[in-house]
């Protein structure tokens, strides 16, 4: 991910934490994570270093979701939401750990794109970003409990929460014109997903 790292064999301590709150948060007090989360990935998203090559997937999730151009406001407006579903998921997995059971699905789902584009001689980001629109456009919005997907089964938030937390953030950003909200929220999803299969992939 190269921002953070987490020793797992290390359980005492906390893992480093770029966003500057402390990890260990008890299970019961999720709408204060949730708020928190919220206030430093914010406070945060101009500041937390992001290389390049994922800065420009960032960029490229609202006109790649929408499959069609954005005027310059639309795609800087698109990459700060996109950043902003990334680091939400960077900082959620440093103050939760990764404590909890995996979603195999999905981990044999990366492995197999992966698979594909070392076939097919695609980069391997490339793939990941695919992955990632696709699981963004392939649940609802707000899936229920009993629709499941990723957004209900990564190890952290559940899945409300996850969305009180891109509502929030998603919230404090202007809409382009012929740019929805719904946009912008997928948009974020895209990024969120984006830094798990990163994490999944460095696993």
């Amino acid at each position: 991910m190269g921002f953070f790292r987490r020793d797992t064999n290390r359980r005492s301590e906390p893992p480093p934490d770029p966003f500057g709150v402390n990890a260990a948060l008890p299970d019961d007090e999720t709408e204060g994570v949730t708020r928190e989360l919220a206030q430093v990935v914010a406070e945060s998203v101009n500041e937390v270093p992001i290389d390049r090559d994922t800065l420009e997937l960032l960029q490229v999730g609202l006109p790649y979701l929408l499959e069609r151009d954005c005027s310059d406001e639309a795609v800087v407006v698109g990459q700060t939401a996109a950043r902003l579903g990334y680091l939400a998921r960077a900082a959620e997995s440093t103050m939760l750990g990764q404590d909890g059971p995996p979603d195999n699905d999905l981990i044999a789902t990366l492995e197999a794109g992966l698979e594909e584009a070392h076939a097919q001689g695609t980069p391997e980001r490339d793939a990941v970003a695919d992955l990632a629109a696709a699981l963004a456009t392939g649940e609802s919005l707000d899936p229920t409990p009993e629709e499941g997907g990723p957004t209900w089964t990564l190890p952290g938030l559940d899945g409300q929460a996850r969305g009180r937390l891109r509502d929030d953030l998603v919230g404090r950003l202007p809409c382009p014109p012929g740019i929805l909200a719904d946009d912008l929220r997928r948009t974020w999803k895209y990024g969120y997903f984006l830094c798990a299969l990163d994490e999944l992939s460095a696993g």
